[in-house]
């Protein structure tokens, strides 16, 4: 559980959040009173890293803001109904979140590392929860929303100053870090190199016999095939399933987080008028002139772009106002009408000619109509961790209900029973009403069938991180149906397996002499001739889809000029390795892209982790006031339950 709640905190959605607010709103603990520096230690102090304190005052207002989260995501409704192991567990992780941020701050004060003014004044002016309707930061906005969450312009400064730093002395390593260039290319190699391919498919339709079989063959083929020829098995189930979705379900977000989202985003569901405008700007006015004339009487944007090749072509869409850089272009275009061709106007940078194409009236989304949306988004973000928290209790619940009647409805596991058999349809001929997707159906299925009867119920992991368990409580064998009620089927089958057979004879016969000779020269002369698939390119990342997977899978496995036969649905394939090939240079550039992004992306993930653990041994916590911590705790608790 410890390691679940740690990625509850640190890997959370709201900390994933690009906005600074959401770290303002959900954690706001403030700054005043956060941290002390001080060559002594308070009694009223919980920790300390190095020369810095963490107050109790500090603690309990994190604690208290991250226990009712924390229990939704456990599966509890209300942070009153945490057990108090998990209690405990949340708190340490709570304080080890505020042990970090210390760290971080000593590592950069050691480092001489400082933030200027005009960095954090752009840093608060950036945050979009503090802009207007046209866009614009707005200092009695701001000053309103921060009375909201309780802080002050102070605080708020004290903080953004203390992110920056962190970001900068963390993941600014982090993003520094770049691929190996010999590792990127042994992969880029290893992706794309290409086989030269020769390939034959050889159908099982394609050597069907017309000759009638004997009752005495149909009989001997039915006598040893009877699974051919059963009614289905019927089992019948009780299963709980938890996925994603069903968890997200269950996840709770009160109005005010919603507002606080809603108020974040505020351009988006606010919308002054905006305008889609052709922009050609001169540093000449007859040359402006020219072009509008030209404009006016015609001439298309393409056309004035091709003619006046020294001018600056621009398409704003859906621009504001504030959005537009030059003011008085903005002011133009928005008091031309549209689809008519407007300048020269003088600009601060010349002349400009343009169009207004489009113009899309202001329109505003009250909180009402986006409250579900707002909410849902909030649910699928934190679902999947909230999945991996919850596990521990499914388990538990899981393991003390032999039933499965006894699984908690909160924990977002849906029940489910009924009658299926191995294709996972009802008596009636009907899909059964399996939650997920199809791979997490099919999975229950095949389990449902593998499982013996009355075998005691266990979480099995599924695809996409859901997890289930099944009780077989019911098994209505299949019986084997008599000969001439299912002659018909048995003619059919008897049919198929002679073609597959005679398939198969043929495709070892033409295999044995590509094994000395290669496949096309096996070929040669022979009635496939003419269905041969010659200098077929093939490479991991750029499969022929003509071909197998079983054949594009194992292919790589052969040495150059070796043949192979492979089995695939309803025919033989034979193929031959003629050789290996360099990629074009075209595709090596992209594979090399998305190598060297996978490999960035990982190295920026992980050079962070690996800095905290090492900021952890430089500065250690060298106080921890147990007693105090755990009267916090209790009293956490407490105001919980109230």
């Amino acid at each position: 559980m410890i390691t679940k709640l740690r990625h509850l905190f640190v890997d959370s959605w709201a900390g994933r959040a690009a906005a600074f607010l959401i770290f303002l709103a959900f954690i706001g603990w403030g700054i005043g009173d956060i941290f002390n520096s001080s060559g002594s230690t308070s009694p009223n102090t919980i920790a300390k890293v190095g020369d810095r304190e963490i107050s109790a005052e500090t603690f309990a207002r994190a604690l208290q803001t991250q226990l009712p989260a924390a229990a939704q995501r456990l599966g509890y409704q209300d942070a009153a109904h945490l057990p108090a192991v998990a209690k405990q567990q949340i708190a340490r992780e709570v304080l080890r979140s505020l042990v970090i941020q210390q760290e971080t701050q000593l590592a950069a004060s050691h480092a001489g590392i400082s933030v200027p003014d005009n960095l954090v004044r752009d840093e608060v002016f950036s945050i979009p929860a503090f802009h207007d309707a046209s866009g614009q930061f707005d200092r009695s906005l701001m000053n309103q929303r921060l009375a909201r969450m309780g802080l002050t312009e102070k605080s708020l400064i004290a903080l953004v100053r203390e992110d920056i730093v962190s970001r900068s002395l963390v993941q600014g390593l982090g993003a520094a870090a770049h691929a190996s260039p010999i590792l990127t290319n042994l992969l880029v190699n290893f992706e794309s190199d290409t086989l030269r391919v020769t390939a034959l498919r050889i159908a099982f339709d394609a050597h069907k016999t017309s000759e009638a079989p004997t009752d005495a063959q149909l009989h001997r083929f039915y006598d040893n095939h009877p699974d051919l020829f059963k009614t289905p098995e019927f089992r019948h189930i009780k299963a709980v399933v938890m996925t994603a979705d069903s968890v997200a379900k269950t996840i709770e977000v009160s109005d005010d987080i919603l507002h606080k989202l809603y108020d974040m985003q505020e351009r988006t569901y606010n919308v002054p008028e905006t305008r889609s405008l052709q922009v050609l700007s001169f540093t000449d006015q007859n040359k402006a002139q020219a072009a509008a004339d030209q404009w006016q009487k015609g001439d298309s944007w393409d056309m004035l772009v091709k003619a006046y090749p020294n001018a600056i072509p621009a398409t704003p869409e859906k621009a504001r106002k504030s959005d537009l850089p030059n003011t008085d272009l903005a002011q133009a275009a928005f008091a031309a009408t549209a689809q008519s061709v407007q300048g020269p106007v003088k600009t601060a940078f010349g002349w400009v000619v343009f169009k207004v194409t489009e113009v899309v009236a202001p329109h505003h989304t009250d909180f009402a109509q986006v409250r579900d949306q707002l909410r849902n988004d909030v649910q699928q973000q934190q679902a999947q961790e909230a999945l991996q928290a919850r596990m521990s209790r499914f388990q538990d619940a899981v393991a003390g209900s032999t039933s499965l009647d006894k699984v908690p409805t909160d924990l977002g596991a849906l029940p489910i029973s009924g009658t299926l058999d191995a294709q996972g349809m009802t008596a009636d001929g009907v899909p059964a009403p399996i939650p997920g997707g199809a791979q997490l159906r099919q999975a229950i299925i095949q389990q449902a069938f593998a499982q013996k009867a009355m075998a005691p119920p266990h979480v099995i992991s599924g695809p996409d991180n859901a997890a289930y368990a099944i009780l077989v409580d019911t098994v209505h064998p299949g019986t084997v149906q008599p000969f001439d009620q299912v002659k018909t089927a048995v003619i059919a089958a008897w049919t198929d397996e002679q073609a597959k057979h005679q398939a198969d004879l043929r495709a070892t016969e033409l295999y044995t002499a590509a094994k000395k000779s290669g496949l096309s020269v096996a070929v040669a002369g022979q009635p496939e001739a003419g269905d041969l698939l010659q200098n077929v390119l093939i490479s991991r990342v750029k499969p022929d889809t003509r071909l197998p997977n079983v054949v594009t899978r194992n292919i790589f496995n052969l040495k150059a000029h070796n043949s192979a036969m492979y089995q695939s649905g309803d025919a033989f394939w034979l193929v031959t390795l003629e050789g290996t090939e360099a990629a074009p240079q075209s595709d090596r550039l992209t594979i090399s892209r998305g190598v060297e992004g996978q490999y960035n992306q990982s190295l920026h993930m992980d050079i962070p982790d690996a800095i905290s653990a090492s900021l952890e041994k430089q500065w250690p916590m060298t106080h921890l006031n147990m007693p105090l911590f755990n009267q916090v705790v209790t009293s956490a608790q407490s105001n919980a339950a109230q």
